[in-house]
């Protein structure tokens, strides 16, 4: 199918708000020019790896809080109304941590009460280091926050998912397994984290996403599927309530390429996205395994760059160089456009440039809608997104990057906060603004692995 770009005018948005989550504790060089050292502690400062939401759970909806898992191995939860840091945990791995997740605030822990409920109480997080890590966020010490520790045996933790109302986690491993872990909790006993059971024929080679998902057939029944994706290619959907790995198997779908990023759509959650490391995307109707399209092969970057240039920026067609995520949502900034409730969601897809720039677009059948440049927050590669509640019935995006910058976006361009509000500390410092230079860049910083 071909797809064109709708030639629509791109609105600007500044952050919301902003935060750098670290800071290097390393004095700049006296070699480095002054124009060079504006921004010179964001160069120094941690990658942010993974970040998550619990806006996802609708009873946490007016508390919502952001975790980020940092490249230096600690856990850094934001208050996501206030923008302060509400728990910290250092040292929270050995390894590289590859994602984390909030359990649903329902998830029935002992003392669980209305008044402890305004955030979920338990965050997941999976490592490189071959563990996965449940954490009790009602504490806020470091040393007595583990909840579980379920080790991997000589394999890495890449992925984690929760379904089931948090009782089941599925973790996707560099040894081509995905593993399931029993969190189904007692009262006075914290979960187990007992090891259920392994898929090991699905995948050849790491496995590099997993997903729950419910999803509704025609009849509105509803059910539990979990996704799975590799560096194979290949990316299997499963009913994971049958008893043997063969009888769960519903599809697999050939993508062609290593796979990045997956993610349900559409009312029922009848479709797939899949997002490749080639920088491609794909979009499927999972149960039978039919691809609806290949939304512009290897030259999609070519065509936001293109929609990007119609609205008015970037005419060279180099704005967007890498995919970070695709997305169901209403993402509230479609004012001028009349729909009706029913169809206020719709596929969006985050695209991003080693300028810090991220731009957001609309994907639909047979067209592509530039919807936001998101302008002034980050200096490096957005690694991560999620979203989180705005407190007035809808929605901000939040980013995080390699320059150690947590961004929040107003998408509607409604709100007038503050980019960053005055004594405002996150981490080990104040944030403050300021100018990078890209020549300015600190050699020798630790690169992790680019999902990009």
């Amino acid at each position: 199918r071909i797809m064109s770009a709708y030639n629509r005018t791109m609105k600007t948005v500044q952050p919301y708000r902003a935060a750098v989550t670290s800071f290097s504790s390393a004095t700049a060089s006296s070699s480095i020019s002054q124009h060079q050292q504006a921004g010179f502690e964001y160069d120094s400062g941690e990658y942010i790896l993974s970040i998550a939401s619990s806006h996802h759970d609708a009873s946490a909806a007016s508390n919502t809080c952001v975790a980020s898992a940092l490249s230096n191995k600690s856990i850094v939860i934001y208050d996501s109304k206030s923008g302060q840091v509400i728990n910290r945990i250092e040292k929270a791995h050995d390894g590289p941590i590859s994602q984390v997740t909030f359990f649903p605030c329902e998830y029935g822990l002992e003392g669980n009460s209305q008044q402890n409920s305004n955030h979920p109480p338990l965050l997941i997080s999976a490592s490189q280091d071959g563990t996965v890590k449940v954490f009790d966020l009602r504490t806020n010490s470091s040393s007595s926050a583990i909840a579980t520790k379920m080790a991997l045996p000589n394999e890495q933790a890449l992925c984690v998912s929760l379904g089931y109302g948090g009782t089941l986690a599925a973790v996707g491993t560099s040894k081509a397994r995905v593993s399931f872990l029993d969190l189904r909790y007692s009262s006075g006993i914290n979960p187990t984290g007992a090891m259920m059971g392994s898929y090991v024929d699905a995948h050849t080679e790491e496995v590099t996403q997993v997903k729950f998902q419910s999803v509704s057939n025609a009849s509105g029944q509803a059910k539990t599927v979990l996704a799975t994706a590799s560096e194979d290619g290949l990316l299997s959907v499963y009913d994971p309530s049958q008893p043997s790995e063969d009888v769960a198997l519903l599809s697999t779908l050939n993508i062609g390429a290593p796979l990045r990023h997956v993610g349900f759509f559409g009312p029922n959650n009848e479709g797939i996205c899949a997002l490749t490391g080639n920088e491609t995307m794909s979009v499927w109707h999972w149960d039978s395994a039919q691809k609806v399209s290949d939304v512009g092969g290897m030259g999609l970057r070519g065509l936001l760059s293109d929609a990007v240039g119609k609205s008015g920026f970037s005419a060279d067609g180099s704005a967007v160089e890498y995919l970070v995520g695709c997305t169901w949502t209403n993402a509230n900034c479609d004012q001028e456009t009349q729909q009706s409730p029913s169809d206020s969601k719709a596929l969006h897809l985050l695209a991003g440039n080693s300028e810090g720039d991220g731009y957001l677009f609309r994907m639909d059948a047979d067209q592509i809608t530039p919807l936001r440049h998101l302008k002034g927050g980050h200096r490096g590669c957005i690694r991560d997104f999620c979203w989180i509640d705005n407190g007035i019935g809808g929605q901000r995006l939040v980013t995080g990057g390699e320059d150690a910058r947590l961004c929040e976006w107003d998408l509607s361009g409604t709100s007038s906060a503050p980019l960053m509000p005055n004594n405002h500390k996150m981490g080990s410092g104040k944030v403050k603004q300021s100018k990078r230079d890209d020549t300015s860049k600190k050699k020798g910083k630790k690169k992790f692995g680019s999902p990009y």
